[in-house]
């Protein structure tokens, strides 16, 4: 439901607000008050172009709808020197905030953007009428059978180039076999080749570590110390536990002393070895560049080459599979096609009648109304066929396109619509619904618009005081110099805007007519017209 309209610099509305409420609100007012540019205002938030709308109080316009129903959103759209939309405050493309002002609301009014002129609108309204697993089925079956297409097209473009991948595979997995990489392998030969390259450098380091402690006179040097407080220690035994730790450390230096020596005597150098290693390690960085950044990922490259080779080896006999399965699916499909054909052949006859019963009432007793199903080449994702609408207001002319009706008549074309099908959004716009109509078609109207207000929240621009008697909130447009001022009215306020509605004067009679409007509306409602 829309809660709340607001625009600014909205051509000659410098600022007003709208506040609706649930069922029937009218929106009355004199003629060049401001009326149609609040429509105008909301045909922006569904992507309408702002030519012409741009006000002279500023250097753009922003109009800003608040909606509640099971959520609650607000729609704004900024057009003129800054150009944004937004939804909840979040920067959109002008696409998006169409797509989600038309969960929201539907508008029918000359000039807008009328969705019911699209061909994807029809086939919705149509299929509305239809149970919802014909339509789930039918689109089950249609992605099932464009998963088939995709993948049998992928596999025969893997098929036609399959020679050269699989040579490419062969020698990629090949390279990589014959090197025979380990993890962590180039990390251990790295190491050992930093070491051959170095050897001098260790000799020297390792050499005069070694003559520090075993010729340097570091252990003689220790064991004296040890001596020394072991004599003390006979007189503080603090000095004797200081001897244990010190001999403890001669131990460890001697250890090392050995240690050393070995490491000396085995320090030889080889250049073979040390060729064959950066030999080995060129190889393996190789691989890396080429594989991955890792020798991990080198083996895992491996892998899925692979499965990619069994995978293209068994390509003739995946097609076929392939093949058999997409002609099921397509026949699954086609079956599943012709019962939602059939479904909406039989809802379009009734459509049909049920739309000139209505479009009588509503001032067109000779209209004709058909649905066409045209036949699609191929089938599509909606079925296959489309959907268009024709209509004509006189019984000697063939009925043409939606396209081809006055704005009066279509929006009486989308409330009858909006009534045989319950396809409308929560919230739905009607101007230029009293175009041409008076007397009996005026309470027709008038009665089937409270009976859509049952279930949806419905706005109308309206100079009807038959509609207007029916509203369950009754707003009024007023232009007070350069402002416009959008008031809700009650009482004795109502009645004499009725009044003008229906003469023009606020005489005693024309108010007496107003007061009875309103008892008649309060007693049918409820009624169905």
């Amino acid at each position: 439901m829309l809660l709340r309209l607001e625009v600014q610099n909205l051509a000659v509305i410098r600022q007003a607000a709208l506040e609706l409420g649930p069922g029937l609100n009218v929106l009355t007012g004199e003629t060049g008050a401001g009326k149609s540019l609040l429509v105008d205002a909301l045909a922006l938030l569904l992507g309408a172009k702002a030519e012409g709308l741009l006000g002279p109080f500023g250097d753009s316009l922003l109009v800003t709808a608040f909606f509640a129903g099971e959520e609650e959103r607000v729609l704004s759209r900024r057009v003129g020197a800054r150009s944004t939309p937004r939804v909840d405050g979040e920067v959109v493309s002008l696409k998006e905030l169409q797509e989600e002002a038309e969960r929201w609301l539907s508008l029918h009014a000359q000039h807008a953007a009328l969705a019911l002129l699209s061909p994807k609108r029809q086939r919705e309204l149509l299929d509305a009428l239809l149970p919802p697993s014909l339509l789930e089925g039918y689109r089950e079956a249609y992605a099932h059978h464009q998963a088939l297409l995709q993948e049998k097209r992928a596999l025969e473009e893997a098929l036609r180039s399959r020679s050269e991948r699989e040579d490419l595979l062969r020698f990629q997995l090949r390279e990589i076999l014959e090197a025979r990489p380990r993890p962590g392998e180039d990390q251990e030969l790295a190491e050992e080749a930093e070491k051959l390259r170095h050897l001098e450098a260790l000799r020297e380091r390792a050499g005069k570590a070694y003559t520090a402690l075993a010729e340097g006179g570091t252990l003689d040097l220790l064991q004296g110390a040890i001596r020394e407080l072991r004599a003390g220690g006979r007189f503080d035994r603090t000095l004797f536990a200081l001897a244990e730790d010190l001999e403890s450390a001669l131990e460890g230096a001697r250890a090392v002393a050995r240690e050393l020596e070995d490491y000396l005597e085995g320090l030889e150098g080889d250049p073979e070895r040390l060729a064959a290693l950066e030999a080995r390690l060129a190889l393996l960085e190789r691989l890396k560049r080429k594989y991955g950044p890792s020798l991990e990922e080198v083996l895992a490259h491996a892998a899925r080459a692979e499965e990619e080779l069994a995978a293209l080896q068994g390509g003739e006999e995946r097609l076929e599979k392939l093949e058999r399965a997409l002609r099921a699916a397509r026949e699954t499909l086609l079956e599943r096609g012709e019962a939602l054909s059939q479904a909406r052949n039989r809802a379009a006859e009734a459509l049909e009648r049920g739309m000139e019963a209505e479009l009588s009432a509503l001032g067109f007793p000779q209209a004709r109304f058909l649905v066409d199903l045209n036949p699609l080449p191929e089938p599509s994702p909606q079925g296959l066929e489309e959907v268009a609408f024709r209509f004509s207001a006189n019984a000697h002319l063939p009925p043409a396109p939606l396209a081809a009706a006055s704005g009066g008549e279509l929006s009486r074309i989308a409330l009858a619509l909006a009534l045989r099908t319950g396809a409308e959004a929560p919230t739905v716009v009607f101007d230029e619904m009293d175009t041409g109509v008076g007397g009996e078609t005026a309470w027709q109207v008038a009665e089937r618009l409270a009976r859509l207000a049952e279930t949806r929240q419905v706005l109308v621009v309206t100079h009807l005081p038959q509609i207007a008697a029916r509203a369950h909130r009754h707003l009024r447009v007023r232009k007070e110099g350069q402002e416009v001022r959008v008031e809700v009215l009650e009482g004795e306020e109502r009645v004499r805007e009725l009044a003008r509605l229906l003469s023009g004067q606020y005489t005693e009679a024309a108010l007496a007519h107003a007061r009875l409007l309103l008892g008649q509306a309060a007693s049918s409602s409820g009624v169905q017209g």
